[in-house]
């Protein structure tokens, strides 16, 4: 059985470790970015969100436990009550790599459902990026739709 606890400034300091540059790595695989400018980028973003680390208001920072205690993986989500029907966005869910493809999965989400439910959330949405086919499974595999699709075009110099 998975179980959700708050980062403590440790696990939020690990969790930066590992979230900053794969995001960085991310936006450049993308193109969204450069190679030059994605670290600087992405710690600016995410300096930007967590102003206050783990204590920031409305970014909900948890570590993933398992039925013996050990932590297996992280989640960050905000939550969004403006409009009719308050909703959230994902913004990472992971698990660690010894414990991906133990079953996990569907507990979690099943978790997250049931904290969001219980503050009044109605709707949980997130972005993937389309290199990142094994999250995109996973998230298909658990009752996620696709409800847009952005596209980009990279135009290059012209040159006659």
């Amino acid at each position: 059985m998975i179980r959700f606890e708050p980062m403590t400034d440790d696990d939020f300091a690990a969790f930066i470790r590992k979230s900053v540059p794969e995001y960085a790595y991310d936006q450049t695989r993308s193109g969204n970015w450069t190679s030059h400018e994605a670290m600087g980028k992405a710690r600016a973003e995410f300096q930007q969100m967590l102003p206050n680390g783990p204590q920031t208001p409305n970014q909900h920072l948890r570590v993933m436990l398992d039925d013996k205690g050990h932590k297996v993986g992280m989640v960050w989500y905000f939550v969004d009550t403006r409009g009719e029907r308050s909703k959230a966005f994902l913004i990472d869910f992971f698990f660690f790599s010894e414990d991906r493809h133990k079953g996990y999965e569907k507990e979690a989400f099943a978790e997250l459902e049931a904290e969001l439910r219980a503050q009044g959330v109605r709707r949980l949405e997130l972005q993937v990026f389309s290199h990142k086919t094994d999250e995109v499974a996973l998230y298909q595999n658990n009752g996620f739709t696709q409800a847009s699709i952005f596209f980009a075009k990279d135009l290059g110099d012209k040159s006659d």
